[in-house]
This record gives C-alpha cells, sequence and structure tokens, in this order.
C-alpha cells in the first residue's frame, strides 16, 4: 500500500519511536556505566582505607586477597583483583602474583599519611590517625584497572579491580538492549498501524458514504452527528458542497430536458412543411435540393434533441426501461445484414451464436448497437473491415464489434465517450455525428446493469466490448 498514510503514520512512529529508544539506552548505558564505575572506585578506596590499619603476615594477605576479598567487592575471579602492601617504611609486605608488570608499584601516585603530632602528649591516649586515601586508574595488557589507595602511619595499602567484568556485564546489557530493541520496535509499529485504523474510521465510513453518492442519488447527505468535532467539520463540508453540486446539475438537467422536449414540437412541424414543400416544388430543381439539404439539417437536429433528452432522463436517474425478453441474435444478425447491404465494400465478419436472449429494453437496446454498428462504418478506411463476435455466458453477455480505423490518439481515447467530443478525423461534415452517439450508448448500457468500454487495440483498429447481464 504504498502511499497509504496508515503505512506512513505506522513507519514515522517506529522510526520515532526508535530515535527515542535509541537515545534513551544509550544515556542509560552510560548512567549505568558512570554509577557502577563510581561504585567500584568507592568499594577499592573504602576496602583500601579499611585494611590500611592491619598487620597481617604475607600468607595472611594471600589468603585475604584470594578469598575475602573477592566476595567483599563481589568479584568472581580472584585474578581481576590486585592487592599491594607496604609497610611504614616502604618495604613490600606483599603483592599479588598476578600484578602487571605494565604498572610499577613504586610509582603509585600515594597520598602523604597523616603523622602523630610532634612531640607526643604522654597525658592523653595517642589521637587516632585515619587513613588518607586516593583513586588511580592505569592500564596495562588491555586491561583497565581501577586502585584505591590508602596510606596510615602503620602502612599503605592499594587494591585494584579488573574493569573487564564490568564490562561483560554491560556488554551483556547492550546485547539485551539490541536484540529487545527490534521486537519493540515492531510491537510499536503495530500498534500505531492498529490505533491509527482505529483513528481513521471515521474516514472510511465517510469514504464509504461518499461512494455510495452518484448522479441519481445528489439527494443523499452525510452524517454528522456519528463523527468527532474535526470529522464532523469535514462531513459539513462536503454536505455543502452536495448541496450546491445538486442544485446545479438538476437546473442543467432540467434545462436539457426542457429544451429538447420544447424542441421537439417544432421541429416535427418544420420537418412536416419542409416535406410538403419539397412535394410541390419540380424534381431535381435547385429549390429541391436547397430543401432537402434543410431537410437534413432538420432531422440532424431532431436526432440531437432526441438524444439530449435520453442522456438528461439518463442523468437524473429517469431512463425508464421497458424490460422484456429481447432476442440478441437475431438482432444482430439483422444489423449485419443491413451494414452488408450500406457498405459493400467492407469485409465483414460475423460471430454469432443463435438463441442468446436478455431481458431489456428493445428500442434502446436496438439503438445502443445501431450506434455502434454506424460508428464501425463511418470511420472505417477505404476496403477495410468489420468484425462482430457474441458470447454468451451464464451470466454476462459480450458483445465486440472491432474495425479498421486511421488511429485514435492517446488524449482522443480517454475522452472518446465524451459528450459532444469528437476526433479530429470525425470532425468533417462528411462524417455524420455530433458527438453524442457513444455517450448515449454507454448509459443504456449502464442503466441495463452493463457497461460499454473501448478496449486496447493495435493502432489500425478500434474495438468496443459491450457487457451485459443475462
Amino acid at each position: 500500500m504504498a502511499g497509504s498514510f496508515r503505512i506512513r503514520l505506522a513507519l514515522l512512529a517506529a522510526a520515532l519511536s526508535g530515535t527515542v529508544l535509541a537515545g534513551f539506552g544509550a544515556y542509560a548505558w552510560w548512567v549505568v556505566h558512570d554509577i557502577k564505575v563510581g561504585d567500584i572506585d568507592s568499594d577499592v578506596v573504602s576496602s583500601a582505607e579499611r585494611e590500611s590499619n592491619r598487620f597481617l603476615p604475607p600468607e595472611e594477605w594471600r589468603r585475604f586477597s584470594e578469598n575475602v576479598l573477592p566476595k567483599s567487592l563481589g568479584i568472581r575471579e580472584p585474578a581481576h583483583i590486585l592487592l599491594l602492601v607496604e609497610d611504614r617504611e616502604g618495604y613490600i609486605v606483599y603483592e599479588s602474583a598476578n600484578w602487571p608488570a605494565a604498572i610499577d608499584s613504586s610509582r603509585l601516585p600515594w597520598p602523604r599519611a597523616k603523622l602523630p603530632p610532634w612531640p607526643p602528649d604522654f597525658s592523653r591516649p595517642p589521637p587516632r590517625i585515619p587513613p588518607v586515601t586516593a583513586k588511580y586508574q592505569a592500564s596495562a595488557n588491555g586491561s583497565e584497572w581501577r586502585f584505591g589507595l590508602a596510606a596510615s602511619p602503620r602502612g599503605r595499602v592499594a587494591i585494584a579491580v579488573s574493569m573487564d567484568e564490568m564490562k561483560l556485564g554491560m556488554d551483556r546489557v547492550r546485547n539485551g538492549f539490541l536484540l529487545a530493541a527490534p521486537a519493540a520496535l515492531l510491537f510499536l509499529a503495530w500498534m500505531a498501524w492498529f490505533l491509527s485504523g482505529r483513528a481513521l474510521k471515521p474516514v472510511r465510513e465517510l469514504g464509504d458514504s461518499i461512494r455510495g453518492i452518484s448522479a441519481q442519488k445528489l439527494d443523499q447527505r452525510l452524517p454528522v452527528a456519528d463523527h468527532d468535532r474535526e470529522f464532523a467539520v469535514l462531513a459539513e463540508g462536503i454536505n455543502e458542497m452536495l448541496e450546491r453540486l445538486e442544485k446545479s446539475f438538476t437546473q442543467a438537467s432540467r434545462f436539457s430536458a426542457d429544451a429538447s422536449h420544447e424542441l421537439k414540437t417544432p421541429l416535427t412541424i418544420l420537418q412536416g412543411q419542409i416535406e410538403r414543400a419539397i412535394s410541390q416544388v419540380e424534381a431535381g430543381s435547385p429549390m429541391q435540393e436547397m430543401l432537402g439539404s434543410i431537410m437534413d439539417e432538420v432531422r440532424r437536429l431532431s436526432s440531437i434533441s432526441r438524444k439530449l433528452l435520453l442522456l438528461s432522463q439518463a442523468d437524473a436517474g429517469r431512463l425508464r426501461l421497458q424490460l422484456a425478453p429481447f432476442d440478441l441474435s437475431a438482432t444482430i444478425d439483422e444489423l449485419v445484414e443491413d451494414t452488408r447491404m450500406m457498405a459493400p465494400s467492407l469485409d465483414l465478419t460475423a460471430k454469432i451464436p443463435q438463441g442468446i436472449s436478455i431481458r431489456a429494453d428493445g428500442d434502446l437496446m436496438r439503438q445502443l448497437l445501431v450506434n455502434l454498428f454506424s460508428n464501425a462504418v463511418k470511420y472505417n478506411v477505404e476496403k477495410g473491415w468489420i468484425r462482430i463476435e457474441l458470447e454468451g455466458a451464464e451470466k454476462l453477455v459480450t458483445v465486440k464489434i472491432s474495425n479498421a480505423s486511421s488511429g485514435i490518439a492517446p488524449e482522443a481515447r480517454e475522452k472518446i465517450f465524451e459528450r459532444f467530443y469528437r476526433t479530429d478525423a470525425s470532425r468533417s461534415r462528411n462524417v455524420d455525428g455530433v458527438g453524442l452517439g457513444l455517450s448515449l450508448a454507454r448509459e443504456i448500457a449502464r442503466a441495463h446493469g452493463g457497461d460499454l468500454v473501448l478496449q486496447n487495440s493495435p493502432r489500425n483498429e478500434v474495438s468496443f466490448r459491450l457487457t451485459i447481464p443475462c
């Protein structure tokens, strides 16, 4: 559904949600990372401060480093912990076996320990001198170490924790987020699709109501009270437009019908008077030829008036059909014979199965077929051809009329059924017609529940297909 507003809305919601999730995930990862680093720094500094006042032999410090310290710091691997203990003279009491060679223990930035007051006051107990602490960061062998350094009058202690374990945990968090994000985006896109469908339901209802309005049902109006305020404004605007269209269409249809009806009687009287005048003048005289030409124009006007009346009735939905069994096969056979007599130079082939009948208005259906046959003759080429095919099915009857042609331009094919439209090749007065025949033929077909279409065909061919329900 390329071009669907609903799809665009769902994709936009997914893109916006994805941007928000990515930003939130990056910020949350940075905050959690910063908190974890701060917790590690706090733990190693407090541990170093606590252990700087203790006196233990090297073996005890080893057990402390391998068993007690990992549990107190929450580290699963003892290899991820470093411990360095020095006495107050700076001699190393204990150093972890896994101490990296790239980190020189003698260059650690030890803080300066506070010294007891001098001279000592023996009248009071010696004051407790708190250790002085510091943080330090170093890298070795691709690993980052966070140090806690503590110095007291009794000695110095350095405790370090590798960041590898924390990084593994952060990587698991990141990977879990990356795995969950697509599922969350799909869910959000589906929710946006679902909710947009619910939100656009009034639009679909308005569209269905509008599609049910035709030229014969311009008096219908869209429901307003059943919709939200925003859609109610739209429905009211469409109703106002329909009201204006109904007035204009009614006036136009009434004018066409009234004009056609009022012209009918004068044209009939004029035709009778001309016929009487022709009979009274000398045969073959110039006066008779002039009156004959006038008679042709009067008959042409009568035909236009009659077709306009039928079209106005079709537009207003008042084209009354006198339905009765209509032998389509026999009628087409008759028209084929008439066409052979009228245009003996054309190669006419017909494939007409016998016994195909429909329920139709006989006069209107015959007029439709006559229009198609006469067009096939009028717009043919010299020594051209005409093909007639009739096919009957269980529910539909198809009549296909094809003829040789000099070609119809693409822009003319789109306008071929417009009223009073004539192609450039047919504007000669030698070709009878005013451009109403095909319009009227299609209206008659549609009034019977069928249709008349111009089929795609080679440039040197014109083909019309008429379909009528059985």
